[in-house]
């Protein structure tokens, strides 16, 4: 990318045209690897307002940003957030507009999302089974989770992911099943090293870690896995299965 004096650049040289804002910590999940059950959150005094927010992202794309995600927490706990996608949908010189969600109020705001100006969205889901996924996430029903995938898949997003954490002791024995649910619906599945928390997880990490490497292998046992060569701002890898 062409830089210009009014660009981000890092110390590496590389122009940033990509960032993540977090427009809140809460969340209607108690997940096992992201919170404790008993979480503490902010006071509501310490968020960022609609407006602060919409001029932080006004000033990365004068910026330069091409590329904004919201993230929380769970950004759709926020009654403010469709206001907020409305007025960011909107930014000149923005080309991408991206959520990472649990999914559980998709169902009804998939299609409002969409024509807010939402361009792509990333839902996570640990399990295909009730049980366990209720296991996981502490409150989260599996069954208004994927209501919301199909309600995305509806409403007509340029691109869909499905982010899943896999967990020794929880999940490990869904890296195929979730695999085929994400191939049968024709979207994308990234699977997630469980992130270390200190103090925020109530579980040994070591404990139920299962490494990238590990996922892919069993992937390979049903798939053959061909490396692409797409990039992502961050440490992902994309194969094509």
């Amino acid at each position: 990318m062409a830089q210009n004096e009014n660009s981000l650049v890092d110390k590496f040289g590389r122009t940033v045209d990509y960032v993540r804002l977090s427009v809140t910590d809460r969340c209607d999940f108690r997940c096992v690897y992201c919170m404790t059950e008993d979480m503490t959150f902010l006071p509501r005094k310490q968020i960022l307002s609609l407006e602060e927010i919409y001029q932080i992202a006004l000033a990365f794309t004068e910026l330069g940003v091409k590329k904004i995600r919201l993230t929380g927490g769970e950004p759709m706990v926020r009654s403010d957030v469709m206001s907020l996608i409305g007025k960011l949908g909107s930014l000149p010189g923005l080309e991408e507009l991206l959520l990472t969600t649990n999914g559980a109020q998709l169902d009804k705001y998939a299609l409002p999302l969409k024509e807010a100006g939402l361009s792509r969205i990333n839902i996570s889901i640990d399990s295909l089974d009730a049980e366990r996924f209720r296991r996981i996430s502490r409150v989260g029903k599996l069954e208004k989770v994927l209501a919301g995938i199909d309600a995305a898949r509806e409403a007509g997003f340029d691109r869909i992911k499905l982010n899943s954490v896999i967990m020794r002791g929880y999940n490990e024995d869904e890296v195929i099943p979730l695999t085929d649910y994400a191939l049968s619906r024709d979207i994308d599945i990234a699977f997630i090293e469980e992130m270390p928390l200190g103090e925020a997880s109530d579980h040994s990490r070591e404990e139920t870690t299962c490494s990238n490497e590990w996922v892919r292998g069993q992937i390979e046992q049903k798939y053959r896995l061909i490396d692409s060569a797409e990039k992502t701002a961050g440490p992902s890898r994309y194969v094509q299965v």
